[in-house]
């Protein structure tokens, strides 16, 4: 890799991107502490030995939420082990974002790579990418590090599902395609609402792709990517399945009214070439110059070598109907109940992401067909100097934000329980027979009882502890812990079975049947739903290792072919 001076310098020009970051302890950003809190809240449960955390068990002063069941977990998998084992949560969240930067340059480049087999094509669409507004916004702007992640996934899925269809050799295309099948599955669960969106992105590309090897007549070598289509949401069943399934016992009906509903979020045209935004200050939607530049460059590379120009041609098109869905235009697409779950989006304009990607493909593969015959040093010449100009003229602008002191912000669980942290802006996974989040941090576990005394409780995370004497049968002991699916008593020693619900204010109950001493522990594991998901990803896991299993001739392909080159 480090023989390809370009790839290099894409590193190079990541990193530096980065490095603003080095200089402040935190920043002012739209999503403020709330990943910090959130890698805290991980760690602890992993140190508490849940390897795959799905309860917060600090937040609104420590009666704790679902947090994990539904925002999705790759951010804080990474962060969180980090901070469980050797680093600070602010230096372990700024390490990821690091990597999110060069991986988003290094997706860009092997992508158009990939498909030009042009060096100085792939600098120039990876430096743009690299530059473009919206991806530095949800950076140093709206502080969303899981939206910033994705979008560096993004180009790497896309990438290693055109590397499949182009490879002629069986067990490398059935490798790269289960290769981009995890990608994938690690993008829907890096930010929900994206991995949705960037994954009918994805299929609208691989559906190109099958059309074209069914043109060339190997349609079999479209069945690696099929399969791997399809496993792919299948992988992240541990996450979407108890996210989808519970979502409706939350009050997640307030993530989609007022602000956030997406029909009033629309942008103008003006909008995309604007300097400020009302929103945010800093207008970072104002891709508008980058998609002018890809238009251009795809519409000379069309009039000098069409043929090689198509492929730049259908990705303009793929981005420009992107921008569609986040104008005034697009009212009837957005219209409740049209599409299922697309309000969850919230802001239409989080599409001008894939759609920033889009160009950048598009301006790449533009640019190799446009250069073909020219010398390789004009080429340098006008990727490096392209890229220069998209750095100073798009990316310096965006590459700054303000100091955020860490005095204030909670990096422990304590600070969290006594703040009365929630992370969320609407409250929106508090479960539903929670009517408001609590005013001030619980006291105690146990918040009450009915015929028994509590002679000893403790917490660690969302494992409890409880020894308990019931007087008489059927005592009631009430938990200051919010219920929801997940939770689970266990009797260690007593009478009897305990048994677990929920009251009408939505706290913890254990029933005890019979008088006597109970020692207990009340945990939250793995739900119903959460238990379907996990099937499910290990299904979709065996399928790929099935598929990498079978021998060259499940897919007879003709070896001599290598077509597609190029095709989007």
């Amino acid at each position: 890799m480090f023989r390809d001076s370009r790839l290099v310098l894409v590193i190079a020009v990541a990193v530096g991107l980065w490095i603003p970051l080095t200089h402040l302890e935190w920043f002012h950003a739209h999503e403020q502490s709330t990943y910090i809190v959130r890698t805290v809240e991980w760690a602890e449960e992993l140190r508490a030995g849940h390897l795959y955390p799905r309860w917060a068990p600090d937040l609104y002063g420590g009666y704790g939420a679902p947090l994990f069941v539904f925002y999705a977990p790759a951010i804080y998998a990474v962060t969180g082990l980090l901070t469980a084992t050797f680093l600070d949560p602010l230096l372990s969240l700024k390490l990821v974002v690091l990597a999110s930067s060069v991986l988003a340059g290094v997706g860009v480049y092997l992508l158009i790579y990939g498909e030009t087999r042009q060096r100085d094509a792939a600098l120039l669409g990876a430096i743009a990418y690299l530059a473009a507004p919206y991806r530095l916004g949800d950076l140093y702007d709206r502080g969303d590090l899981a939206e910033f992640s994705c979008l560096a996934v993004l180009p790497v899925v896309i990438g290693l599902y055109l590397a499949a269809a182009r490879e002629a050799r069986p067990l490398r295309a059935r490798t790269l395609a289960a290769g981009a099948a995890v990608a994938h599955g690690i993008m829907i669960v890096t930010h929900t609402v994206l991995g949705l969106w960037g994954s009918l992105v994805v299929g609208l590309v691989v559906l190109a792709r099958i059309i074209v090897l069914t043109r060339y007549g190997v349609w079999r070598r479209a069945l690696p990517l099929v399969l791997a289509l399809l496993c792919a949401p299948g992988l992240a069943g541990a996450y979407i399945v108890p996210a989808i399934a519970y979502r409706g016992i939350t009050h997640a009906a307030s993530m989609i009214v007022g602000f956030y509903k997406p029909q009033n979020q629309w942008i103008g045209l003006n909008e995309l070439f604007d300097a400020h935004s009302e929103l945010f200050g800093r207008n970072f939607m104002r891709i508008g110059y980058l998609v002018m530049a890809a238009g251009v460059v795809t519409a000379v590379g069309a009039a000098l070598n069409f043929k090689r120009a198509i492929p730049a041609l259908g990705w303009m098109v793929l981005c420009l109907a992107l921008i569609s869905l986040t104008l005034p235009g697009a009212v009837a697409f957005w219209a409740p109940g049209r599409v299922p779950l697309s309000q969850f989006i919230q802001f239409p304009w989080r599409l001008l992401g894939p759609a920033a990607l889009s160009a950048c493909i598009a301006l790449g593969i533009g640019m190799a067909a446009a250069t073909e015959r020219l010398g390789e040093q004009v080429r340098s010449a006008i990727a490096i100097g392209g890229g220069a100009a998209f750095l100073l003229l798009m990316a310096w602008p965006h590459a700054s934000a303000e100091e955020m002191p860490r005095a204030g912000i909670a990096t422990d669980a304590d600070s969290i329980r006594l703040g009365v942290e929630s992370t969320t802006a609407a409250n929106e996974f508090l479960p539903l027979d929670v009517l408001a989040p609590p005013s001030h941090s619980r006291s105690e576990l146990v918040d009450g009882a009915q015929d028994a005394t509590v002679e000893f409780s403790a917490s660690d995370g969302s494992r409890n502890t409880l020894a308990v004497v019931a007087t008489k049968p059927l005592a009631i002991v009430r938990l200051a812990l919010y219920g929801f699916p997940g939770w689970g008593v266990s009797t260690v020693s007593g009478p009897a079975d305990a048994t677990l619900d929920t009251d009408t204010d939505g706290l913890l109950r254990v029933h005890l049947p019979r008088s006597g001493e109970y020692h207990l522990e009340v945990s939250y594991g793995m739900s119903p739903a959460a238990r379907i998901g996990a099937v499910l990803t290990g299904l979709s896991l065996l399928a790929l290792c099935l598929m990498l299993l079978q021998s060259s001739g499940w897919l007879p392909i003709r070896r001599s072919a290598r077509v597609g080159d190029g095709a989007a």
